[in-house]
């Protein structure tokens, strides 16, 4: 029996979506342009997003997510890596964040970690907001600017470590097992709550049925990305520091 072709069974959309998120993502940091660096990226994901739930499988948009992240996360560090200047411009805030940031790896145990939970517990927050009630209410839109958003942010700060030091090793300093969560599971939560207003499935029985281990899983990776970030800083700069 031949199986009946869809796009998202076609590894040229997957190919394709890494694509748009080097392109996205490095051309925008290389120019130094800090505007058009999270709304291209916000524009190019939310398409392949939306293409992918469109058919009410949970599977494509899931690797759509992770395929982009993850090539967002290495080219913004390698291009940090190259051309910081341009990316210090790129990232709000970039020059002093980058300060904040370098000061907090190698300053003294009672330095907070930049644009943490306890330094920005305000910012968290509406992080958090935007991820839940922003994807629920726009389709993900939302949802997705605050994701690309928190990559940008960690590429960066993994990327000013490994540009600072020379050391590749500082890489991966600058990506904690905390941040990792985080986006894990943010990124699962905007996929869930993306899925109703696009595919017109509004039934709540169906999402506790269906997709029950996704809004788990996704739920105690944001949990423990939040715990861990007020647990293991200081531990984590003295284990590479």
């Amino acid at each position: 029996m031949q199986t009946r072709y869809t796009l998202l069974i076609d590894p040229l959309f997957y190919i394709m979506a890494a694509f748009f998120a080097a392109l996205t993502t490095g051309l925008a940091a290389t120019l130094g342009q800090p505007r058009f660096l999270p709304i291209s990226q916000t524009a190019a994901l939310f398409a392949f997003l939306f293409v992918a739930l469109r058919q009410r499988e949970i599977r494509p948009p899931l690797l759509v997510m992770a395929i982009w992240l993850g090539v967002q996360v290495v080219t913004l560090a390698i291009v940090t890596r190259m051309v910081p200047g341009q990316v210090e411009q790129a990232i709000s805030n970039g020059f002093f964040y980058r300060g904040d940031f370098i000061g907090w790896f190698y300053g003294p145990a009672e330095t907070r970690l930049p644009m943490g939970l306890l330094s920005q517990p305000v910012a968290r927050m509406a992080e958090l907001g935007g991820i839940v009630l922003g994807s629920l209410l726009t389709g993900g839109l939302v949802g997705v600017w605050f994701v690309v958003r928190a990559a940008n942010l960690a590429a960066y700060s993994a990327g000013v470590l490994w540009q600072d030091s020379g050391l590749l090793f500082n890489l991966f300093a600058g990506l904690p097992i905390w941040t990792l969560l985080r986006l894990a599971g943010s990124a699962g939560l905007v996929v869930l709550l993306a899925e109703p207003l696009i595919s017109g499935n509004w039934s709540l029985r169906y999402y506790v049925t269906h997709r029950r281990a996704l809004l788990v899983t996704s739920s105690l990776l944001l949990g423990a990305g939040l715990a861990l970030e007020l647990l293991l800083p200081n531990l984590w700069r003295n284990l590479f520091a």
